[in-house]
């Protein structure tokens, strides 16, 4: 069993697909972006782990339908009922660690996932996995918002969800650079990323204790995803990473979202914005109340979040829609387009059932 796993996440369109490629880039590494996802689909859902053949069925089926990736299910139930074995009990630790080892086929290598939204289990995982390394990625929320709002499959003005996700997102950052040692927790600003990648890196790999060798890390090496299913992240339309160095990463929040948009983002995010010094824009829209209340009237979702902000001061971790569901399965970036199959799906429904 892998006792060092290395867990990535963060918020949607924060550069956490450019920091997977990055970190997958090292020959010693193994990184699945996104897959298993053991958290969302097992953990939250409060699935026992004795129903590990389900599991592993369930894992199987989600993978192959939204990845066109295949498990060797009988190897993977095999380790884990080895593993099972020389511990006399079958934990979720065991099955995570089973299951991915198993997508990458089984290489030796360390492991690594990236999952979008999943901060709050950033304390279940290394808990999990005393020897692992958790890295939490932030960007400027404004940035986050624009980026979400002109590339998301949620409809009318749900994109301002990324505004509450940051929140959460950027408040869980202070309390675990304070709360976690600096040994297992390590937080990356996309910004700093972009700017000064070498940098980063010797940082990142240092945390990791694993060797920096520039070269690696040359943007035609990096990929993303996982067996059959990896790609060259370079073409990858999905990814908040400039495709050359020229682009402009910093403040598309100036030219892309409205008075309104920004005035209320930088209303509630105030606070995290200044801590983790990103310049306000100090631009203010006085009636930005009217189409707050519009929003309000049309959008439940939204409204939802705005309260529960008013209420306790905190944001979520959540996407708009339940990617949990099947039935969203089909939108999803790497499904999109697919019908959804009378097989798709079954043990993961039936799991959930059960």
């Amino acid at each position: 069993m892998k006792d060092n796993p290395i867990f990535i996440t963060g918020v949607y369109r924060s550069g956490t697909t450019i920091l997977t490629g990055l970190i997958g880039a090292h020959r010693d590494i193994d990184i699945g972006h996104p897959t298993i996802q053991y958290f969302r689909y097992i953990l939250k859902k409060n699935i026992q782990p004795t129903n590990y053949k389900e599991i592993i069925q369930s894992i199987d089926e989600r993978i192959n339908f939204r990845y066109e990736i295949k498990l060797d299910t009988k190897r993977i139930i095999d380790e884990i009922e080895s593993e099972i074995k020389n511990s006399k009990e079958v934990s979720h630790k065991i099955i995570y660690d089973c299951v991915t080892r198993g997508l990458h086929g089984y290489s030796g290598n360390r492991w690594s996932e990236k999952i979008l939204l999943e901060w709050k289990n950033i304390p279940t995982f290394l808990e999990m996995y005393p020897k692992g390394k958790a890295i939490h990625i932030i960007r400027d929320p404004r940035d986050v918002l624009a980026s979400y709002k002109n590339m998301t499959y949620e409809t009318k003005e749900k994109y301002l969800d990324a505004i509450f996700n940051c929140l959460d997102s950027m408040q869980h950052a202070i309390k675990y650079t304070e709360e976690i040692s600096s040994e297992s927790y390590l937080l990356v600003k996309f910004e700093d990323l972009v700017a000064d990648r070498a940098f980063e890196m010797k940082k990142i790999c240092k945390f990791l204790d694993i060797e920096f060798n520039d070269s690696d890390y040359a943007e035609e090496n990096l990929k993303e995803g996982a067996g059959e299913g990896t790609v060259d992240l370079t073409i990858k339309t999905h990814s908040a990473f400039p495709s050359n160095v020229d682009e402009k990463s910093f403040k598309r929040w100036d030219s892309k979202l409205s008075i309104e948009e920004l005035t209320l983002a930088e209303a509630i995010l105030h606070d995290v914005i200044n801590h983790f010094q990103y310049e306000l824009s100090n631009n203010f829209q006085e009636n930005y109340l009217r189409w707050l209340l519009d929003i309000f009237n049309s959008n439940e979702l939204i409204q939802e979040r705005f309260v529960n902000f008013l209420k306790t001061g905190e944001g979520v971790e959540s996407f708009p829609s339940d990617p949990t569901d099947p039935k969203n399965w089909s939108s999803s970036t790497l499904g999109q387009g697919k019908e959804l199959g009378k097989g798709a799906a079954n043990a993961y429904k039936k799991l959930f059932s059960s």
